[in-house]
This record gives C-alpha cells, structure tokens and sequence, in this order.
C-alpha cells in the first residue's frame, strides 16, 4: 500500500462507523514508517453544507467537526483524491472552527 496522502479518500476496515475517512495530515507525517495513524475527517453520504461540513463531491461529505486519528493498518483502499478547491474549503472550514474566539 503506498502511504496515504492528504485529501484522499479511503475506505476503512473497521467495523465501526467510519467507512471512508478524508486525509488531513500533511503526506510527509503520513509516510513516517513509525507513526502509525493519520489524522482524518469522517466522510458520510447524506449532509449539508450547515455547520462544519464540507462538500467532497459524489454525495460525500465531510464532517470536520469529526476529525480524529486512523490507524494507517485499518486503510483498505483509496477511493479518490479531491480536487484542489475543495482542499482549500477543507481548510477554511478547520480554520473556522480553530479560529473561534473564547468569550
């Protein structure tokens, strides 16, 4: 398996929900041999662009208030690369959540 890159989409072996994760972490920390997860975004097929979700294309979703890490060993397969732009909403929708003042 060649190591997961950011902005991919994969599907996953674990029994539990997810199914397909989105690739957050930059693909230099994915290729490390000894760290053994990548961070990621739940990835569901039936969402809005309400709240913290981002549109990926082909009825996916991705929920990125639901990001967590992924053992790279329960990767199975990739499904697809998004484009570019919807990296960049990606990244302006954590911004958004990261960048929430306290009050």
């Amino acid at each position: 398996m060649s190591p997961p890159r950011r902005g991919e989409i994969w599907s996953t072996r674990t029994r539990a929900a997810p199914r397909e994760v989105l690739v957050l972490s930059s693909t230099v920390y994915n290729e490390i041999p000894q760290e053994p997860t990548v961070l990621a975004a739940l990835v569901v097929r039936q969402a809005t662009d309400e709240g913290f979700c981002v549109d990926l294309g082909d009825g996916r979703w991705a929920v990125m208030g639901l990001v967590t890490f992924v053992l790279k060993a329960s990767l199975e397969a990739r499904v697809r690369r998004v484009d570019t732009q919807t990296l960049t909403n990606v990244n302006t929708v954590l911004f958004k959540i990261l960048a929430t003042p306290e009050r």
